[in-house]
Parts: structure tokens; C-alpha cells; sequence
């Protein structure tokens, strides 16, 4: 019986998890030549947001603060070479949202 009761508990903790990450935004805003603005909604604690070159798969970590629930972000686009990129936002190294793709 405590089994089945701890199997509940952690797919309950599980389904809790995953709902809050399924809310997760990271939403593309508009850019100039020196950086991209991004919206972000729902984001779990300690978010990383990252630039990923869209056809090598480099992730390049912008050096922002850590993020968490809803806000906005200013990333500076300095020293990328042109290119299709986009934003990824990660917690804990696993995937939470991503904007659409842009061009630099």
C-alpha cells in the first residue's frame, strides 16, 4: 500500500512539474543591429536564457541574469557572426521554451 502511495505522490509531483513547464513562454519581440528583445511568461526559478546558432546548434550564454516567472529581457547581439539564430530558455539543463527563429 505506502508504495502505491509514494507512485501516486511522485506522478502527482511529476504531472505538477511538467504543467508548469507547459505554460512557459519565450516570446521573439523585434530586434535592432545590436540586440533582440524577448517576452517571457510562466518560466520555472533559475531560467537560463541562451542564443542558439540555428545551424550549428552552438548554444552561446549571453551572460544574463538567471530569470524566473514573467518579464522581459534586452539581449545584446555583440560578437555574433550573421546568421539564423534563436532563444532558448533552460532550467536545470532540460528545455523550457524557445522563440522562433531570427536573422542577424
Amino acid at each position: 500500500m505506502r508504495s502505491l502511495l509514494r507512485i501516486i505522490g511522485l506522478a502527482a509531483l511529476l504531472q505538477l512539474a511538467a504543467s508548469s513547464v507547459a505554460n512557459a513562454a519565450l516570446n521573439y519581440t523585434g530586434q535592432t543591429a545590436q540586440k533582440v528583445s524577448v517576452m517571457y511568461f510562466d518560466l520555472p526559478a533559475n531560467t537560463r536564457i541562451l542564443i542558439v546558432d540555428q545551424i550549428s546548434g552552438v548554444q552561446i550564454n549571453p551572460n544574463l541574469p538567471l530569470v524566473s516567472g514573467s518579464g522581459s529581457l534586452v539581449i545584446p547581439l555583440s560578437g555574433l557572426l550573421p546568421g539564423e539564430y534563436y532563444l532558448l530558455a533552460q532550467q536545470a539543463g532540460q528545455w523550457v521554451a524557445q522563440t522562433v527563429m531570427f536573422y542577424f
